[in-house]
């Protein structure tokens, strides 16, 4: 508990390594849908815990937090479509949430003066993230438009049921932030085609801005404290 209150973003991460890293090997075992919307309510929890540091900040967050996990367990008490429109609430909030994790822990980050373990792994935390916000993004210009993605293999059913369709195009999301490519999810239409560019593009700049700004915390903090040679020629 104590490492949870100190070093905030170590468990988000977590989570997050989970959901990147562990899902995709156990996809293909009887559960996995189950599983991946553990992850994901996993993920809710520890951004929740970023956003809202405060006591009376996170007890109105936990409303927040309940709408969100019900827009990933809704599917399981209401299968119909006639529900789909309040997923889609759901999973707008959901965006909004991360966009404003995102934008807290980048701040956050950014206020502190030197280069830490946590103040790293929240840098990392919230390029994750953004891969998450461009899957649900993904998500809605395949349910608003279907076909818009393309399918091979596997991922051909999963995208044409919105209530799978969200792992493959999480999947699609990370390979394109990192600009590694999938050859089994395509952008056939435009508005898919815009946001691929714009995720590649975003992926590049982040990286980019992030090890310029890591350098510059680490050049600033060596050049504040002399080194111990440098103190004793002075004193000579």
């Amino acid at each position: 508990m104590r490492m949870l209150r100190e070093r905030p973003y170590f468990f988000l991460l977590a989570t997050l390594l989970l959901l990147v890293v562990v899902y995709p090997i156990l996809h293909e075992t009887a559960g996995s849908r189950e599983l991946y919307d553990v992850l994901r309510t996993l993920v809710l929890l520890g951004a929740l815990r970023v956003i809202f540091a405060e006591r009376r900040q996170f007890i109105s967050g936990v409303g927040v937090a309940v709408l969100l996990i019900g827009a990933i367990w809704l599917g399981y008490v209401f299968p119909g479509r006639w529900a789909l429109p309040l997923v889609l609430a759901l999973h707008g909030l959901a965006t909004l949430f991360f966009v404003l994790a995102i934008a807290s822990i980048l701040w956050a980050v950014y206020q502190k003066a030197e280069v830490s373990a946590d103040g790293v792994a929240g840098a990392l935390c919230a390029y994750m993230l953004l891969g998450v916000v461009f899957a649900h993004c993904y998500w809605f210009v395949e349910t608003a438009s279907p076909g818009s993605f393309r399918g091979e293999g596997e991922f051909g059913p999963e995208l044409a049921d919105p209530r799978r369709s969200l792992f493959a195009l999480t999947y699609y999301s990370f390979v394109t932030l990192a600009s590694v490519g999938a050859n089994d999810v395509t952008p056939v239409r435009g508005a898919a085609r815009g946001l691929t560019m714009l995720e590649a593009i975003c992926g590049q700049f982040y990286i980019a801005v992030l090890v310029a700004d890591l350098i510059g915390k680490k050049v600033g903090t060596q050049l504040a404290s002399p080194s111990p040679q440098a103190v004793e020629s002075v004193a000579v």
